[in-house]
């Protein structure tokens, strides 16, 4: 039971995960962060529904619908694949300029969302805004730093005693200054990108900005949000990830041996490129087990449900462990151990399906083709040209999503 009077189920083994993670649902239900929620709400003015992540039922399945049609398309991400391939090259021209005599790169972790804000912007405002510069703008600077004080407020608001609820606490007055922080500088940047759009033939940058902004069905203060939402989310989760990655591959240089012998040496890499570097998609995959930057989810009963002999009426809120689950050696062979060949060549007990960074079903991340394009992009590109080391261990603390404990430092050593 929380502070704020609120039971939660939480469930780790494999039978239990999927009882509930299968159960098809039209419109699955899952809680909302009520700090969003409540604030929202309050401002009709701006917004028109708490968002995608937070609405349920109809609400939600009407966002869902118009908002995500293009972001969750394959051919979106080929389109904007020769655009990230830059985005990608000016990120480690950044690192090359930021490395010590002897590789070392401190503030990595710094670096990397800011990798993810000028990736997720590129892709749903259709244009490049220059967070990979060397000497990022202040606007650059403030929205990166209300995207890291949002998250922490929901984390504190999420887990902590509910006092905000009841007065405008010191949290609850952090939050709302970045959630009007990134508001009033995602808006100013949606009239910059939509008046450089204005009479410009659509290409893979503009594509899902443009129709998301020329779609009748939507409010354009759900528009907004739309877009607010999926930057917040998309810096956090691919900024974390690319982090625990290169952590965990540090401890195997054989198996960064083996991705670099899988790349062709030019540096614009295809889809096809990618495709064949088996070993690139088997050090994602195997990074999300041990360590998913999401790594529980969250359900709400629709209907009542017997889970390990307990009877569950409908609307119990239930965490879903699969994180943890993922650490079961009934689950994994060898589940404690960091070792992609496993996914190249299967060795029982392997629960591939436990393995859900971004969700299962139908509340599952739009983003996570997008996330996994760039993932596998960065790690190949940044094998091309060094092997990583980590002199200490990776410190972990839980922002809301599993995150590294900054500053976190790298060494990237030439080949």
């Amino acid at each position: 039971t929380t502070p704020g009077g609120v039971t939660i189920v939480s469930i780790a083994e494999r039978s239990a995960l999927d009882a509930v993670l299968r159960t098809p649902a039209r419109r699955p239900y899952r809680p909302p962060t009520e700090i969003v929620q409540v604030y929202r709400r309050s401002r009709p003015d701006i917004y028109a529904s708490t968002g995608l992540v937070n609405e349920q039922g109809e609400n939600w399945f009407h966002l869902r619908r118009h908002l995500t049609t293009e972001l969750t398309s394959p051919n979106t991400m080929q389109g904007f694949l020769p655009e990230l391939n830059n985005i990608c090259e000016d990120f480690l021209d950044l690192l090359h300029s930021c490395r010590q005599t002897d590789g070392t790169v401190f503030g990595f972790d710094q670096l990397t969302n800011r990798m993810g804000l000028e990736s997720v912007c590129g892709l749903m405002l259709g244009s490049r805004l220059g967070f990979l510069e060397r000497r990022m703008s202040g606007r650059a600077a403030a929205l990166a730093a209300a995207v890291k004080t949002h998250f922490r407020a929901q984390r504190d608001s999420y887990y902590g005693a509910p006092l905000w609820k009841f007065a405008p606490t010191t949290l609850y007055r952090t939050f709302v200054r970045s959630e009007e922080t990134i508001h009033t500088i995602v808006s100013e940047l949606m009239e910059e990108a939509k008046t450089r759009s204005c009479g410009a033939a659509q290409d893979g940058m503009r594509e899902i900005f443009l129709n998301i902004l020329d779609n009748p069905a939507l409010d354009m203060r759900d528009k907004k949000a739309a877009v607010i939402d999926f930057i917040t989310a998309g810096i956090e989760t691919l900024a974390n990830s690319l982090v625990f990655l290169l952590y965990l591959l540090s401890g195997r240089p054989d198996w960064q041996r083996r991705i670099r012998s899988e790349l062709p040496s030019c540096s614009i890499l295809s889809a096809e490129d990618l495709a064949a570097a088996t070993s690139v998609r088997a050090a994602v995959n195997e990074a999300f087990r041990l360590l998913p930057t999401a790594p529980f989810l969250a359900r709400l009963l629709d209907s009542p449900m017997t889970v390990a002999g307990h009877k569950l009426p409908p609307g119990t809120f239930v965490l879903a462990h699969t994180g943890a689950a993922c650490r079961h050696e009934e689950n994994f062979w060898q589940a404690l151990d960091y070792l992609p060949e496993r996914w190249v060549q299967v060795r029982e007990p392997h629960a591939s399906s436990l393995v859900a960074p971004f969700g299962r079903g139908r509340r599952m991340c739009p983003g996570k083709r997008f996330v996994e394009l760039e993932l596998h992009l960065l790690l190949a590109k940044i094998m091309q040209r060094w092997r990583v080391e980590f002199n200490d261990e990776l410190d972990i603390q839980f922002d809301f999503l599993l995150s590294p404990k900054s500053p976190v430092a790298l060494r990237l050593v030439e080949w």
